[in-house]
């Protein structure tokens, strides 16, 4: 019985194949949809600062876009502060900037220098400022496994800082834009 199916099937393949000399075609349409995704993380972290005198530090996020997207940047202090009482003529704050740099799939690079102050929650005063609704904007530009550099750069204050263990959190966000 098993037999007589398989010629039976096989039969209604052969009448339903083209003449000698006639093409068949197929046609197959593939449809799927790629969710737009991004996300950061830490390459290298900053290294141990030495704030006795002006200097700079570096850090490296490694960013992954597949779809435009814009950056903020939040200070934890809006300045790299030890939590030691000041004596009269000395300061407890180091104000900083913060650069940052980003390399683009088009080979173009985004880029965006703030005074720590501007990057305390609430302000939108620069680009990379946690408020600023447009953020250091790709420009809808992609970014796949490149890494931002992140400078960030201090001169001494005008009073003395006063001995301590100083330090501010940088938080960086990503967000897809449409």
């Amino acid at each position: 019985m098993r037999l007589g199916a398989f010629f039976g099937a096989l039969s209604i393949c052969a009448l339903g194949a083209p003449e000698v000399g006639q093409a068949d075609v197929l046609t197959i349409t593939a449809k799927g949809t790629i969710a737009s995704s991004c996300s950061v993380g830490v390459q290298q972290a900053f290294g141990v600062a030495n704030f006795n005198a002006a200097g700079s530090a570096g850090a490296q996020a490694l960013v992954n876009c597949n779809t435009g997207f814009r950056i903020n940047v939040t200070s934890a202090n809006g300045a790299a502060k030890t939590a030691n009482v000041t004596s009269n003529g000395f300061t407890n704050s180091l104000p900083y900037s913060v650069k940052l740099d980003l390399p683009l799939d088009d080979n173009s690079t985004v880029s965006a220098t703030c005074a720590s102050s501007a990057l305390v929650s609430g302000q939108s005063s620069c680009a990379l400022s946690p408020a600023n609704g447009t953020g250091l904007s790709s420009g809808g530009k992609t970014a796949i496994n490149k890494i931002a550099a992140l400078t960030a750069t201090w001169t001494l204050p005008a009073q003395p800082l006063v001995a301590g263990s100083y330090s501010d959190t940088l938080t960086v966000s990503i967000a897809s834009v449409p």
